[in-house]
């Protein structure tokens, strides 16, 4: 459901401003104010209060709501504080560097996967009117809560990509590191792509097969899983599908052009150790010349993708 129909917790639910979506400027009641709102998957709920997800996708959001209780500093990754903050900022101009003038400015963006809001954040600065959809409900209440105040509008809605409502039309859609963790990815593309204007813009990133088993955080003993489906289950914890370069074409086959990247060599990838934290303009400088190489071009951890409808 749309932020029109939150309710708070026992507490008076903030008053909202002409929308949706709706301007951030006048969200500065919705600051700190957890809200509960019914998903548009009603699966979502019994996650939220603790119960098993009904299938191995979905237990991210297990995973996703241990973390929250247990090291919320990892999840908040807007916050300064955070000990990702750095990387996650990094990160992200990694891609604006790659998706350059595709990046909207004042336009109608759907951002599938939000989370906290850490693109949207950066679309909101380019006063764009964005509708984030995300199937953890802590990670909506963060990005209110760091819209607020600032450029933009926004509203938030609780649900999977899969059972999305139908939001309208837009002129960019952003699938940030989210159809790795997804049940159907090629059903949330195929409703992304009916939900964008003629000559609309889909903005992706994804994790890569073989730089992704080359990484320090791949689950022990899944090397099986990347010579066959690509697909890691760590059990109540994370299901990842990685994906080839075939499979990120295959996926986007009603696209007219695809732009297609591979990304991550140093930053998160199998060069993280060898190369040590970097600087935003020397992370670019490394990718670019560890995709120029003719052995570690293959070794990507992600690729970056710009489509156009």
């Amino acid at each position: 459901m749309s932020l029109r129909f939150a309710s708070a917790f026992g507490l008076q639910t903030p008053p909202l401003p002409k929308g949706p979506p709706y301007l951030c400027l006048d969200l500065i009641d919705w600051v700190g104010f957890p809200f509960w709102l019914e998903p548009y998957d009603s699966r979502l709920i019994d996650i939220h209060h603790g119960e098993p997800a009904p299938t191995p996708p979905l237990e991210n959001l297990e995973g996703m709501i241990r973390y929250w209780e247990e090291h919320p500093e990892w999840m908040d990754m807007l916050n300064p504080q955070s000990p990702v903050f750095e990387d996650k900022q990094i990160e992200s101009a990694l891609y604006l560097d790659f998706w350059g003038n595709h990046v909207p400015v004042e336009k109608k963006v759907l951002d599938i996967g939000g989370g906290v809001g850490r693109i949207t954040q950066i679309l909101l600065q380019k006063n764009c009117s964005i509708d984030l959809v995300d199937p953890d409900l802590r990670s909506l209440w963060r990005a209110v809560s760091m819209a607020a105040g600032g450029p933009g509008s926004l509203d938030v809605h609780w649900s999977t990509g899969e059972h999305m409502p139908d939001l309208g039309v837009f002129d960019c859609a952003v699938a940030c590191e989210v159809l790795n963790y997804v049940e159907d990815p090629q059903k949330i593309v195929d409703r992304i792509y009916t939900s964008l204007k003629p000559g609309g813009t889909l903005l992706i990133s994804l994790e890569a097969r073989w730089g992704w088993a080359m990484s320090s955080d791949v689950a022990a003993g899944s090397i099986e899983s990347f010579f066959t489906d690509g697909i890691v289950h760590v059990p109540h914890d994370r299901w990842i599908r990685t994906y080839t370069r075939e499979d990120v074409i295959k996926l986007l086959y009603r696209f007219s052009s695809i732009q297609l990247q591979p990304s991550h060599y140093a930053f998160s990838g199998p060069f993280e150790m060898a190369t040590g934290l970097l600087p935003l303009e020397k992370a670019i400088k490394i990718e670019r010349r560890f995709r120029n190489h003719p052995i570690a071009c293959k070794l990507n951890r992600a690729w970056m993708v710009i489509a156009h409808k």
